[in-house]
């Protein structure tokens, strides 16, 4: 769960830095809505999302307090979604072939053959 937890505050991290510097280039008005973080781990999103956070983690209480912020500010909004959803998984782990095709394609990404 802290690692999960971890790459989601990595992940609201870039992701706010991403949208501040893309307005910052004025090539668009701004980006009004709040930026959506996807994460399977359920535990990781029940943290995000409550003001509760337990005895041994405490060495990540200030990336909680930054995801928490984030979220209270509305900047970002953390949802689960089911592990057969998550799309950047052929980037992280083994796959059987056929769910690594699938994942593929839905990154939008094609065959080179």
């Amino acid at each position: 769960m802290e690692a999960e937890f971890i790459s989601c505050f990595e992940a609201t991290s870039h992701g706010v830095w991403l949208k501040s510097f893309i307005s910052g280039l004025r090539v668009m008005d701004s980006i009004s809505r709040p930026l959506s973080i996807y994460c399977d781990n359920s535990a990781a999103v029940f943290m995000a999302k409550n003001n509760k956070s337990g005895s041994r983690s405490k060495h990540i209480d200030i990336k909680y307090l930054a995801i928490r912020e984030r979220v209270k500010e509305k900047k970002v909004v953390i949802e689960h979604i089911s592990t057969e959803l998550m799309i950047a998984d052929p980037l992280t782990k083994g796959m059987p072939p056929l769910k690594f095709k699938d994942h593929v394609m839905n990154m939008g990404l094609s065959s080179l053959t």
